[in-house]
């Protein structure tokens, strides 16, 4: 008995167009995949580990002596306001975890990425993010120029 003779054939058109079907099926799943919404990604971890203090004559400071200065600091950006007050806030946007920018003439914090803005309270004003960014309280010892972030 020929065993050829008793196995099903292919021709070779049939053969590249299973190959090829096959192939794109492959890259069609891989491409959904990519742009798939139903998972999100990770909130970014706006919470250092503890309270800390820097002092705000240290160069890595200096931009605090600023009204509308800004530094990021451990996770947190703190920024000097137009009025003298200082503010401490995630430096993390709410939306994809981009680092946020101080505007100091409208006060808020605003995302380069997708134009998220924060109010110095931290509060979403404009999407596409939707939670609020966490706030910290700061203490300020003008005499000695020792700042705290109260975690």
């Amino acid at each position: 008995m020929n065993t050829q003779e008793s196995l099903p054939s292919m021709d070779r058109k049939d053969f590249f167009r299973l190959v090829g079907v096959s192939v794109g099926a492959i890259i069609l799943q891989q491409c959904l995949s990519g742009c798939s919404t139903g998972t999100k990604d990770p909130e970014p971890d706006p919470t250092p580990i503890s309270d800390f203090s820097f002092n705000i004559n240290s160069s890595n400071a200096a931009p605090l002596k600023n009204l509308g200065g800004y530094i990021y600091i451990n996770g947190i950006i703190v920024a000097r306001a137009l009025d003298g007050s200082y503010l401490a806030v995630a430096q993390a946007c709410t939306h994809e975890g981009t680092r946020l920018n101080y505007e100091s003439s409208t006060n808020t914090f605003v995302c380069p990425n997708h134009g998220s803005v924060f109010s110095n309270r931290g509060v979403v004003q404009k999407g596409p993010a939707t939670k609020d960014l966490v706030v910290y309280r700061t203490e300020f010892n003008a005499s000695t120029g020792d700042f705290r972030v109260l975690v």
